[in-house]
């Protein structure tokens, strides 16, 4: 059976059973920011378990994009670890249990796809006798094919750190005794790859509570998850999920690209996998939105395409080329996927440019390993993780060069600050639930703001901890973070209290509130919630002012100019596109004089619901990665802009004022940032830089001569720079012979002086001076600056291969209780003792006597 024919099957089989059919959510979760990515099926369903929000139907199957990273060092070695997978999933919520969910699997597998059922075998969790029975007396298995295993294996969830969770039954298929470990113990649950689980029937009755508490579940169901990759290779009677129609075409380009046999020899093999692997995840992941940085999400994915650059050089291939894999990937997937062909250009854009840019980052590693190596014995942990942090030089071509020299690379400490990172990263996430929430009535709230700026409402839930709340209200006027935008702000009026909301966000479909207790006492009851105005205008301005700038960015520049990512806030935005370089003053100059004539214009600003598919026709842009159901938002401005959003808008473009791009950089390879103010926030700056001419002009007079006039005086000050420079080192000279003379005179090759009445410059001119004309002479300059001790240790040529200055340093600063760095040459530390300076000499002598 072919990839394509599978995923038609499995979901025309739970239709026919009155499932709802829903596509898949993007790889970015939304509404739970205790995950990185979507890593099962279930992510987008929490909501419909826990009774937060009204059910939209009670049974529901999907094929789920995924994302996990926890088995990465497996992936490529093993038939079925992988970092991207598809997810085939039916769902329960309220409705069918145990039963039904276990029938209609064993029918799936073994009647629809002929799956031979003396392959198959099963195991329940370990007191779960009704799942036991189910299995043994309505299926007709036998006892011995049933395996009861504890919690490990059988107890699912909650994915994220509360939410359902659940016993489960796993359904295995037997690959032949060739696949075993051999051990006598091997059976389903072994680690080896004899007995794969295929498919998980997890049944979620239990709603676990951040403290760990598990309590029962208002919507008690089934969420199954079966792996579309495991499957496909059981069906296409392949040994490993390698070889299915699904990796076969990218592999096949690998070989023919590398001139690499696949097949030939199990390490080729490993890397070809790992290259096939790491290329649908990144293919898939930047299709979805999310691009390669240094933070998140973009971090796992800068690693994914660091750890693929890494192992091409394996197969020899030393420029870029994974890029070259997108076109073949996006063709197995686009039929399922079609809107990766429509990011085609953009995905490939955005891997090569990240490619380019970590083989040139590789070669600095190289460089900076090189230093290392000439001057230790082994590679620290803290060097090692510098090396991956800064340059993102892999740790295994670290220790594989080491190992060449016959050097040690401490991989322990590494580990433990490769952890440290993890953790800084994991900790990041917008909100994870600290406390309880105590349930007043249930719902997940209504957002009322496009029409009301404040309104009398009641609480549903809150949730008290480190003197915060958590609030969940029945009609909030609140914008929820979102689309970029971020969460409005205002407070909360009650019964002898006052609240003030910092923040409001979505948290598994409830809108949240976060807030701060102004005065009185918190006491749930009616309150009166109110937007801050001033706040949600200045947003608004900055929204509506992305719609312009959007528009006019692709207008400018070309259609390829597409919104990656942007932050809205009050006054002020950063918004992220595709294209390939800085943009010049010119076209800077071009697209704010555009912007600028539109908000002139006064162009009104529709905002209306309406279907997704005659929004489309209408020609309103989407973002991609957002997730849109079938009643959509759009907004349009006049005949220049329609897109999909949800977000905060003015009511026409005149009442933003005025638009000025600040800055611009690049956000990642491939992707532009510009910021931009409007409204009070530009005023505001206008007025604070005008003041600063004015200043300027009581110093320098006539604004309009003011630009020459700076530029003149710039011009005298490196004149007069570089007549100082020329002073610094006649004196120099002459303070050279004096030590050179009293080197000779005291027959030393240690020389220390202080020099407090010189600038920093002229310690390094004399050290640089005095090694070359006593290339086996080592000093100490020093001196007093405000209070603060700063040195510099220099070596001649003919020490430095014995005594550099960037390890004597180290030394001296912990003689003088100070710190500092440097090269084998010169380096330079602070913030010491002055007394401890003899002592320091001292030991310099020592180590030139040694």
């Amino acid at each position: 059976m072919k990839s394509n024919d599978l995923r038609k099957s499995f979901l025309e089989f739970f239709k026919d059973r009155d499932h709802a059919i829903v596509t898949s959510m993007s790889l970015i979760p939304r509404d739970d920011p205790s995950l990185l990515f979507t890593s099962a099926g279930m992510v987008q369903f929490k909501p419909l378990w826990t009774g937060a929000v009204e059910l939209p139907y009670r049974r529901a199957a999907s094929i789920q994009k995924c994302l996990r990273t926890s088995d990465l060092q497996n992936v490529g070695r093993t038939r079925r670890h992988l970092t991207f997978f598809e997810m085939l999933g039916n769902f329960s919520f309220g409705d069918y249990f145990k039963e039904e969910a276990i029938k209609w699997a064993w029918e799936y597998l073994t009647e629809v796809l002929a799956i031979d059922k003396s392959k198959l075998s099963v195991s329940v969790y370990t007191d779960d006798d009704d799942a036991f029975n189910i299995w043994h007396k309505k299926i007709g298995l036998k006892k011995e094919s049933i395996f009861r295993l504890g919690e490990e294996h059988n107890f699912w969830g909650p994915a994220g750190n509360s939410g359902p969770c659940g016993p489960c039954s796993e359904i295995f298929y037997d690959m032949g005794e060739k696949f075993s470990c051999g051990e006598k113990v091997c059976a389903p649950g072994c680690d080896c790859d004899r007995y794969p689980e295929i498919w998980n029937l997890v049944f979620p009755q239990f709603d676990q509570t951040v403290s760990g508490e598990k309590l029962p579940l208002k919507n008690r169901g089934v969420d199954t998850g079966m792996g579309f990759e495991r499957l496909i290779s059981v069906l296409q009677k392949k040994d490993s999920n390698f070889h299915t129609d699904l990796f076969l075409p990218i592999i096949d380009e690998i070989s023919k690209y590398t001139k690499k046999e696949y097949g030939s020899d199990p390490g080729i093999d490993i890397d070809i996998n790992v290259l096939a692997d790491h290329t649908r995840a990144l293919v898939f992941a930047i299709g979805d939105g999310i691009i390669p940085s240094n933070e998140e999400r973009g971090y796992v994915l800068r690693r994914l395409l660091r750890r693929a650059v890494r192992l091409s050089r394996n197969l020899g291939v030393e420029e870029s080329f994974l890029y070259k894999l997108v076109p073949q990937t996006v063709a197995k997937y686009q039929s399922a996927y079609p809107e990766l062909a429509e990011r085609s250009q953009e995905i490939t854009l955005v891997i090569k440019s990240e490619e380019d840019r970590f083989l040139a980052t590789l070669e600095k590693g190289l460089t900076q390993l090189e230093e290392i190596f000439k001057n230790k014995k082994r590679v620290s942990g803290e060097d090692a993780f510098r090396l991956y942090d800064t340059y993102g030089f892999p740790v295994e071509l670290t220790t594989e060069i080491a190992r060449e020299r016959n050097i040690a690379v401490d991989e322990k400490c590494f580990m433990d600050r490769l952890q440290e990172a993890r953790e800084i990263s994991k900790a990041k996430a917008k909100f994870i639930p600290k406390g309880e929430w105590k349930v007043i009535k249930e719902g997940v709230g209504s957002f009322i703001g496009y029409d009301k700026a404040e309104v009398e409402t009641s609480i549903l839930r809150y949730n008290e901890y480190d003197h915060t709340i958590e609030m969940v209200l029945e009609e909030s006027p609140f914008y929820a973070e979102a689309g970029g935008q971020v969460g409005e702000h205002g407070n909360i009026t009650g019964k002898g209290y006052v609240i003030d909301v910092l923040d409001t966000y979505w948290y598994q479909g409830m809108i949240v509130c976060h807030c701060k207790m102004r005065s009185g006492k918190f006491t749930p009851g009616p309150v009166r919630a109110t937007v801050d105005m001033e706040k949600r205008k200045e947003s608004a301005r900055a929204h509506t002012a992305t719609h312009l700038l959007h528009a006019a960015l692709r207008k400018m520049l070309g259609e390829h100019a597409r919104q990656e990512g942007s932050f809205v806030e009050p006054g002020r935005f950063r918004f992220d596109f595709t294209h390939f370089g800085p943009l010049s003053e010119d076209e800077i100059t071009a697209i704010e004089n555009l912007v600028n004539e539109k908000i002139m214009s006064a162009l009104p600003v529709e905002k209306f619901f309406t279907t997704l598919d005659e929004a489309k026709k209408l020609g309103a842009m989407a973002i991609f990665g957002e997730k849109y159901g079938e009643r959509v938002r759009v907004v349009k401005i006049g005949d220049f802009s329609i897109e999909l959003c949800g977000g905060i808008h003015l009511n026409n473009t005149g009442e933003i004022g005025l638009f000025k791009i600040t800055a611009q950089e690049s956000a990642a390879a491939g992707i532009r940032r510009v910021e931009a103010l409007v409204g009070m926030q530009l005023f505001s700056e206008l007025r604070e830089k005008y003041s600063k001419i004015q200043d300027l002009v009581q110093v320098f007079g006539s604004e309009k001569e003011l630009l020459n006039k700076v530029q003149d005086f710039q011009h005298r000050m490196r004149e007069l720079e570089k007549v100082n420079q020329e002073n610094l080192v006649r004196l120099a000279k002459l303070e050279v012979d004096e030590l050179l003379a009293r080197m000779k005179k005291e027959k030393i090759r240690v020389i220390d002086q202080r020099l407090d009445d010189y600038p920093g410059e002229f310690l390094r001119i004399l050290a640089d001076m005095i090694r070359e004309k006593a290339p086996n002479s080592m000093g100490l300059l020093y001196q007093e600056t405000g209070g603060k001790l700063n040195y510099l240790i220099f070596v001649g040529p003919g020490l430095v291969k014995t005594n550099p200055a960037n390890k004597l340093i180290k030394d001296i600063s912990k003689i003088l209780g100070g710190g500092g760095g440097g090269r084998p040459h010169l380096a330079e530390g602070g913030g010491a003792d002055l007394k401890k300076i003899p002592d320091a000499v001292a030991y310099l002598k020592q180590k030139l006597e040694n």
